[in-house]
């Protein structure tokens, strides 16, 4: 018998070392160490041009969580350079680049950074009085007002007698992205952020631009707020159109404008005003319970026998 209890006593010892033993390894860190300033000295230069300025390596901790739901997240050690430079049209634009993600997938996200600040900058922060818009930031990509730039498989939402379609055209979308990220390891289709192409960029890519502007105007009431945003209203379209023409009417373009984000109706009692320009051409299904679903669907089809 007590031969019995010792090997239960060394069985149970045996797998609590086990299990902690597993714990530890699992929470080990992965790190990162290449040098991707060095390693890619070129590409670089390539893509930021010849005065780019990169700024002293930060090194980041990310620790391991285990929850006693059985979610567990790993943990990370890796580096991080900040990237300066400026495009052709003298705006200033400072990236992150890290050795912990492969180049071409921060490509993808360097460029949804740099338009989102191009369209907010260009278009909205040079010529409106700081304040107009909540939030709005070259900086900062989300807030109650922001540019969101979505490149790929458009189509984020559907209803259930579409789920099949959903599933064959996501398919096609996730194939497009693997070619997509994989033509941007060779050097030859890096982008050129100094000198982004920001007249054709439609042609390159199937891309959405989607902008949010909340207006900062809860304590005006009455004519004062049908004045302010009418004339605001009036503005932005003018916008729309300008950007649609910058780009010689390839944008697809959305744009939503609210009052305190939604949190007041517009002085014509809506919650928000929606527009939206597919392929250079307004967009408008009056039939559509969803407008955006109708619209991300319509975008999809106009690239298909392009991009997927």
């Amino acid at each position: 018998m007590k031969t019995f209890i010792k090997l239960i006593l060394l069985v149970i010892f045996i797998c609590g070392f086990i299990h902690t033993a597993v714990t530890l390894y699992k929470n080990l860190p992965h790190v990162y160490t290449e040098a991707y300033p060095t390693l890619y000295q070129d590409q670089l230069r390539i893509m930021f041009g010849p005065d780019y300025q990169i700024g002293e390596k930060k090194t980041i901790h990310i620790k391991a969580e285990n929850c006693d739901c059985g979610f567990h997240t790993d943990g990370y050690i890796y580096d991080e350079w900040d990237i300066t430079y400026q495009d052709q049209n003298g705006y200033t634009y400072t990236q992150t680049l890290n050795n912990r993600t492969n180049l071409a997938s921060q490509q993808l996200s360097w460029m949804q950074n740099q338009l989102s600040a191009y369209y907010k900058q260009k278009y909205f922060l040079n010529r409106f009085p700081e304040g107009t818009f909540q939030d709005l930031s070259a900086d900062e990509y989300f807030g109650k007002s922001y540019c969101f730039i979505s490149i790929g498989y458009p189509v984020t939402s559907y209803t259930s007698d579409l789920r099949d379609e959903y599933e064959q055209t996501k398919e096609k979308g996730m194939k497009y992205k693997e070619a997509l990220l994989q033509s941007l390891t060779e050097d030859e289709n890096l982008i050129s952020f100094y000198k982004l192409d920001y007249e054709n960029i439609f042609n390159f890519f199937p891309m959405c631009v989607s902008i949010d502007l909340s207006i900062d105007d809860p304590h005006l009431q009455g004519k004062e707020k049908k004045l302010h945003e009418s004339k605001l209203r009036s503005d932005i379209l003018g916008i729309m159109e300008e950007i649609n023409r910058d780009t010689n009417y390839t944008s697809n373009l959305t744009m939503y404008i609210s009052s305190d984000n939604g949190g007041c109706d517009l002085y014509d009692g809506s919650r928000n005003w929606r527009y939206y320009i597919l392929l250079g051409k307004p967009f408008e299904e009056k039939d559509s319970k969803n407008m955006r679903q109708s619209y991300d669907w319509q975008l999809y089809y106009a690239y298909e026998g392009i991009y997927w």
